[in-house]
């Protein structure tokens, strides 16, 4: 099951689709983060094939996909989804939060890695060198620091235009002739 969201913010969408328990944990974090809330309007659902088609065609959007439970995720409808909006321009990016090293999950990864502009997988998180964390700590470190920090980044980039503004009209200087 996917869980589908829309924060939609001056007139442009940021889309955040969780699949897994895991995942579903960091998607509700996410959504209720300040810098995300103010000003949006945040529409969800759940959904069992695939994503909702977008009504606007021509209207280039962003996904931030995030994976737990690669093995248990059926990926093929999301790939399908997330290839036909990149044919539309669109720009998607998964984080994959592997729990098992086995041949299904590396078919998905695969998958994921020919329709995705980016794919992130998460494991072993290690603390400077330092013997790597146990299971709970990296599943409190991934809800809390690095999936959030990401999807700011990515809502920032979608919903603010950062090109530089300058004056439409051209100011002259007027420069005296000699003779």
């Amino acid at each position: 099951m996917l869980h589908f969201s829309k924060i939609s913010a001056k007139g442009k969408d940021f889309n955040l689709i969780a699949s897994g328990a895991l995942a579903f944990k960091i998607h509700n974090k996410i959504l209720k983060d300040e810098s995300l809330t103010q000003g949006t309007k945040i529409s969800r659902n759940m959904l069992l094939n695939g994503i909702p088609v977008s009504e606007n065609t021509g209207q280039k959007k962003v996904y931030f996909v995030i994976i737990s439970d690669l093995d248990k995720t059926n990926v093929e409808a999301l790939c399908a989804t997330i290839a036909a909006e990149r044919a539309k321009g669109s720009y998607a990016v998964c984080q994959v939060i592997p729990v098992f090293y086995n041949e299904p999950s590396f078919k998905a990864l695969k998958m994921l890695r020919q329709n995705f502009d980016e794919v992130v997988e998460l494991n072993k998180f290690n603390l400077g060198g330092s013997k790597a964390l146990s299971h709970a700590e990296q599943q409190q470190c991934l809800i809390t620091e690095y999936s959030l920090s990401m999807a700011r980044i990515m809502y920032h980039v979608c919903v603010k235009d950062f090109a530089p503004s300058y004056p439409k009209t051209e100011q002259r200087v007027p420069v005296q002739a000699y003779a």
